[in-house]
C-alpha cells in the first residue's frame, strides 16, 4: 500500500501571471454599481403620504355612509308613523292588550312629556260640561 508521503507533489493549477493582482479590478467591472433612479425615492415620498390620506378618506366615506343610512332610516321611521291615522293605531292597541303601564314601562318618557300627555288626556279647557255630556250620549 502507498503512503501518503509517497504521492510527488506536483502543481496541477495553472494560473496566469498578475491574475491576482488583476482580481479586484475584473470582479468590480463585472458588478458595475448604478445609481439608484431618483423616482423611487420620489414614489416612496408619495407613498408615505397617499396611504394614511387614503386610508382616512376610505374611513371617512365609511362613517358618512353608515351616519346617513341611519338617518335616513329615522326619517323613513317618522314618515312611516305620520303616515298612520290614529284610529288604525288605536285599533292596533286595542288587539295586542297593551296597557298604558306597560307603555310608560317601555318607553323613558321625561317628566314634561308625560305632563304634556296626560293634559291632552285629563283636561281639555275648550270642552264644558254640557258637550261633554252630549259627547258621550252619542258614543252609546
Amino acid at each position: 500500500m502507498k503512503k501518503l508521503e509517497d504521492i510527488p507533489k506536483k502543481n496541477i493549477f495553472d494560473v496566469p501571471e498578475g491574475y491576482f493582482d488583476r482580481l479586484p479590478e475584473i470582479i468590480q467591472s463585472r458588478i458595475s454599481v448604478s445609481p439608484a433612479p431618483v423616482m423611487i425615492h420620489s414614489w416612496t415620498r408619495a407613498l408615505r403620504y397617499a396611504l394614511p390620506l387614503t386610508a382616512f378618506i376610505a374611513a371617512g366615506i365609511f362613517w358618512y355612509q353608515n351616519y346617513s343610512s341611519s338617518f335616513s332610516a329615522r326619517v323613513d321611521v317618522e314618515s312611516e308613523l305620520a303616515s298612520i291615522h290614529s284610529d288604525q293605531l288605536a285599533a292596533y292597541l286595542d288587539d295586542h292588550e297593551l296597557t298604558t303601564e306597560d307603555l310608560v314601562e317601555t318607553v323613558n318618557w321625561s317628566s314634561d312629556e308625560l305632563n304634556d300627555l296626560e293634559n291632552a288626556v285629563y283636561f281639555t279647557p275648550d270642552v264644558t260640561h254640557r258637550q261633554l255630556e252630549e259627547i258621550l250620549d252619542e258614543s252609546n
